[in-house]
């Protein structure tokens, strides 16, 4: 059974396709909103699952745990920034030694990701730009 492109699925597709920031569901929510302003958050979650199911995104989950959303699902890796959390593609690496060695021992290994983080260069040049900005429960 085939499912049918809606115009929220469509709406919410066009909007990580064209986005290089791989956005959290809320920030996808207000995007669709500007085309489709009746849309409520809950439809954005169950299209961004169906999206998924098909393939056609993947998520991304960094080091402040919330999901973020990617169009682009060939394996690549991912630089964030710690200032502005910016998050930036990078080429995918070949496989890495821990992986190999895994199939090797009989492991079904399906995917993996490597995320790195520092500062992009925008907040490198800023005023102390050496240091991240302290996160909630962190000291300075």
């Amino acid at each position: 059974m085939t499912q049918r492109a809606t115009r929220q699925l469509t709406a919410v597709y066009d909007v990580l396709r064209t986005s290089c920031d791989h956005p959290t569901a809320e920030q996808v929510f207000r995007r669709v909103r500007d085309t489709l302003p009746r849309v409520s958050l809950g439809t954005v979650y169950r299209n961004l699952d169906k999206l998924r199911e098909q393939g056609r995104l993947r998520v991304v989950r960094l080091a402040s745990g919330e999901a973020h959303y990617d169009a682009m699902v060939e394996a690549h890796d991912h630089f964030v920034c710690e200032r502005c959390h910016a998050v930036h593609d990078l080429d995918r690496a070949p496989t890495p030694p821990a992986a190999r060695r895994l199939r090797d021992d009989g492991c079904v290994v399906h995917w993996h990701t490597t995320a790195l983080y520092g500062l992009c260069g925008g907040c490198a040049a800023e005023p102390g730009g050496g240091r991240p900005r302290a996160r909630a429960g962190q000291a300075g």
